[in-house]
């Protein structure tokens, strides 16, 4: 895709250096700027040992309402204490990464998680927070009692963690819960009713174990799980101390299947019922073959009725035309039967129609350029994802769908126009 947009460029650029010849070294002065920016360690998925790895925030919200989402430093985490520590020079705590259009329609907000990731390299990294307000307590608490998830990205990896869970004070989770991932136990906190906690203390989430697993020198999955046995109620004038440990594993599994994952019934709990969608399928199919048949007898009926009166009025007439010959006339009886005979029914009756002009000319042809603007807008963008294994599934880049329709939408704009002039310009003539 970057060869591809790099030859466009090149074209354009060609085109207006014919008008601007000093638009070129301009050009090539801001890519070499650009090229000089870019971490190619980010474009390609490779890393070397001890290389930094970017680890974003995107956003928190409850998990009953994906919609509703906050920044994720709206909570009053505290920034970890490392290179990237807002009191450094150059440190990208809170940092907001750039975004294309397709990623900001789609409500995404990535901003530097403040984490010093490297590849290869286990390491733990903590920081504390100043003691809790009132109003920094009842943030917490509003979020834990709400079920609120958070969001996070590794090497373009999704990953979700949970925020706290309500316990009362005999409650102690047990080491198995630790072996589940937070996704995993969302899904079981989510099964407790209103009246359930409405008597336990809202506790957070202190230490949260970061493992991501690789194949040589690429990142092929990444887990998160918070450790039950560092949860701490939520008060007022209390310090919390916050952990992410980062270890390292190994995996056979290949970079280009890492997103399979994300794709399987089992992770989503949302299979797809291929049987309804083949029913449905086969039931529209039935229905269109139902009114072809209908309007195909019922055209063929016609047909042969106008056929038969078509040979009926061949013979009277050439009959007539004999008794033309023989009286010298023809009666007008005779010419009364032949007018009754062929007169309009069926589908010719509303032949005339097709060529008439509609009352609302305009409109009309405003409404059949949408709609053809729509099928050209449907069909490329189920071309654009069947043609995945060529630029990149749809699903591996955050907002590419919604920035593909957004595209196909403005593109099939031409073809709304013409069809829309067309068909005005065919009956413009006979309009009243």
């Amino acid at each position: 895709r970057g060869a591809a947009a790099i030859k466009l460029l090149f074209i354009d650029v060609m085109w207006f250096h014919h008008f601007h010849p000093l638009l070129i070294p301009a050009v090539l002065l801001v890519l070499f700027q650009t090229c000089c920016r870019v971490e190619a360690d980010t474009a390609s998925h490779k890393y070397k040992k001890d290389e930094h790895v970017e680890l974003w925030v995107n956003k928190v919200g409850p998990y009953a309402n994906p919609q509703e989402a906050y920044e994720y430093y709206k909570l009053p985490y505290c920034a970890p204490d490392t290179v990237h520590h807002p009191s450094k020079e150059a440190g990208r705590f809170n940092e907001l990464k750039w975004h294309s259009l397709g990623e900001r329609l789609s409500g995404h907000a990535l901003r530097h998680s403040g984490h010093d990731v490297s590849f290869l390299r286990e390491r733990e990294e903590t920081c504390t927070t100043s003691p809790l307000t009132q109003q920094e307590a009842d943030v917490f608490g509003h979020a834990v009692r709400n079920r609120w998830f958070y969001q996070m990205y590794l090497d373009d990896l999704p990953v979700w963690g949970m925020v706290g869970d309500m316990l009362s004070s005999s409650d102690h989770p047990s080491s198995s819960e630790q072996e589940r991932n937070d996704l995993q136990r969302l899904e079981s906190v989510t099964k407790k009713s209103s009246s359930e906690v409405s008597n336990e203390i809202p506790h957070v989430y202190t230490t949260r174990h970061l493992k991501i697993y690789y194949n040589q020198n690429q990142i092929v999955k990444v887990d998160l799980a918070s450790d039950p046995k560092s949860l701490v109620p939520v008060k007022a004038g209390s310090q919390l101390t916050f952990t992410l440990v980062t270890t390292f594993q190994r995996t056979t599994e290949e970079f280009h299947s890492r997103f399979d994952r994300y794709l399987d019934f089992e992770f989503f709990k949302h299979p797809i019922h291929w049987f309804s969608i083949f029913n449905s399928f086969m039931m529209v199919l039935f229905l269109m073959g139902l009114v072809a048949l209908i309007l195909l007898r019922t055209l063929k009926k016609d047909y042969a009725r106008y056929g038969l009166l078509q040979e009926h009025d061949d013979n009277e007439e050439q009959g007539l035309l004999g008794e033309k010959d023989e009286e010298g006339g023809i009666g007008g009886g005779g010419e009364q039967h032949y007018k009754g005979t062929t007169e309009d029914a069926g589908w010719k009756q509303v032949h005339g129609d097709v060529f008439r002009a509609p009352a609302m000319l305009p409109v009309f042809s405003a409404l059949l350029g949408t709609g053809w603007q729509l099928v050209v807008l449907t069909l490329g963008v189920i071309l654009f994802a069947v043609l995945g294994p060529l630029h990149g599934a749809v699903h591996e880049e955050r907002g590419e769908v919604l920035h593909t329709i957004i595209i196909c939408y403005s593109l099939s704009s031409i073809v709304a126009g013409f069809q829309s002039g067309k068909f005005y310009k065919l009956y413009s003539i006979s309009s009243p």
